[in-house]
């Protein structure tokens, strides 16, 4: 039957459109994830390298007091740290499901091919290909 025919056709586009939207996803995925990477890496050496100097810095100024200032940059580096996992954790909670356009588009043809299934059964006509 033509219908019959026709539906296969239609998955079968469905399908490959769907794959192609899954590698399209997945390649903004890894490119987002190594971008990501790559800044964190640069950041971290940054601020690493900043609060060392800070650190040396006050150290030798204040000479005399360098035990209150080794215990005063330790705390600040651990504050710095304290905020830094609060920023990660809000961003991992906050973060998109990754390929939610291929499920939501997945999802649609599921039920508009459950939809065309039911509509082949109650027609009753057998598959004439």
């Amino acid at each position: 039957m033509a219908l019959a025919h026709s539906l296969r056709e239609a998955v079968g586009g469905l399908i490959a459109a769907r794959f192609a939207l899954i590698g399209l996803e997945l390649r903004d995925e890894v490119d987002r994830a190594a971008l990501l990477a790559g800044l964190a890496i640069t950041v971290a050496f940054a601020v690493l390298m900043a609060m060392s100097f800070l650190s040396l810095s006050l150290l030798f100024g204040f000479w005399a007091y360098r035990i209150w200032v080794c215990l005063l940059v330790a705390l600040m580096f651990a504050l710095v740290g304290w905020l830094a996992w609060r920023k990660a954790r809000q961003l991992l909670e906050m973060a998109s499901d990754p390929f939610a356009l291929t499920a939501a588009e997945f999802a649609q043809d599921k039920q508009l091919l459950e939809l065309a299934l039911a509509k082949l059964k109650s027609s009753g006509a057998p598959d004439a290909d």
